[in-house]
């Protein structure tokens, strides 16, 4: 009875010790999860600080949340293959990295029109533009053409002309749009407008649908580094075929 005894405590230990263990691995490969992903924020926010382009003002802004906004700007989404004026013009001369050498390294974004906006996508589907001198005017039964915005800060600091945080993630989160330059055709709305199947209320083209998945960290962090690039007026010849593009700068 005494050895049966024994036996049976000697097994309660053991199993006792091996869920002590056990617990404890765990807890090692919580953190060291957790250890993994943070490492690869700052690994990440290293590349986006250092892919930024050299003209954007950090200021006392989270350098951390500043190069991750810029490594998925930069680094992943190519935000500027949109929101720039056109291809030709996205990259300084010299720096363009489709040119020869010694043109083409560094590559080094253009201020001028980087993240300012003004690419035209032509129409997405049937509309109405009843003037056809409108530079929204891409051909008759079409909707208006789609012209990328301009995402640079204004005077208040927010970019997107002033967005607020709160307000950029719901843009990116529902696609919602708050420019009304093409909403949808009804008995009010007559002109720069999309008839079904298309929803003139969101922002077409612009790959909202899949932004929106990214976590409300990855967001703010895309807003973030908006903020710290320099304001684009557009008081040019873009900003004034799309008066909307223009800009209050500081």
């Amino acid at each position: 009875m005494k050895f049966g005894k024994l036996v049976q405590a000697g097994t309660l230990a053991a199993c006792a010790a091996g869920i002590i263990l056990f617990a404890g691995m765990q807890l090692v490969s919580t953190r060291a999860h957790a250890d993994d992903e943070s490492e690869s924020d700052d690994q990440l926010a290293a590349i986006g600080l250092k892919i930024a382009p050299s003209f954007i003002n950090i200021g006392e802004k989270d350098r951390k949340l500043v190069g991750l906004g810029s490594f998925i700007v930069n680094g992943q989404a190519d935000c500027n293959g949109c929101h720039g004026s056109d291809p030709a013009h996205e990259y300084a001369v010299p720096g363009n990295p489709y040119f020869l050498a010694p043109l083409n390294s560094p590559a080094q974004y253009n201020q001028a029109t980087y993240l300012a906006g003004g690419q035209n996508f032509g129409p997405v589907g049937p509309g109405i533009v009843q003037d056809v001198n409108s530079p929204l005017y891409g051909g008759p039964g079409l909707g208006p053409n789609i012209i990328s915005r301009n995402l640079t800060p204004d005077n208040t600091g927010n970019p997107e002309g002033g967005n607020d945080l709160a307000t950029f993630i719901k843009i990116m989160r529902t696609g919602h749009d708050l420019d009304t330059l093409h909403l949808n055709c009804g008995k009010n709305v007559t002109d720069n407008c999309y008839l079904p199947p298309v929803n003139g209320s969101v922002l077409q083209v612009m790959p909202w649908p899949l932004y929106s998945h990214m976590t409300d960290h990855q967001l703010t962090a895309i807003w973030t580094y908006l903020s710290t690039v320099p304001c684009n007026a557009h008081n040019d010849t873009l900003g004034n075929t799309y008066p909307w593009l223009k800009n209050t700068c500081p």
